[in-house]
């Protein structure tokens, strides 16, 4: 009779722990961000290489406002444009 309740126990306790672990949800929502951020880091890597077209865009944007603030400054005396003293 106890060989046959300690069965039914571990049979019961094996149960309840495959149950369990088929109903969590961490590991699944840890891997669901991993991927989520692998891909983002893709892009990241995609848009942002140095001789992308996205970082040669960003490159002549920030060359032509560099441009227009020298253009400014000088215009106005209130520097050099270059970041020195006047």
């Amino acid at each position: 009779m106890k060989l046959t309740q300690s069965i039914f126990s571990a049979y019961y306790s094996a149960k309840n722990s495959v149950e369990n672990f088929v109903k969590r949800q961490d590991g699944v929502t840890a891997i669901e961000y991993a991927i989520v951020a692998a891909g983002v880091a893709a892009v990241v890597v995609v848009l942002f290489k140095s001789d992308g077209d996205f970082a040669k865009a960003m490159k002549a944007i920030f060359e032509r406002l560099s441009g227009q603030l020298d253009t400014l400054l000088k215009q106005n005396g209130t520097g050099t444009g270059t970041g020195g003293t006047a």
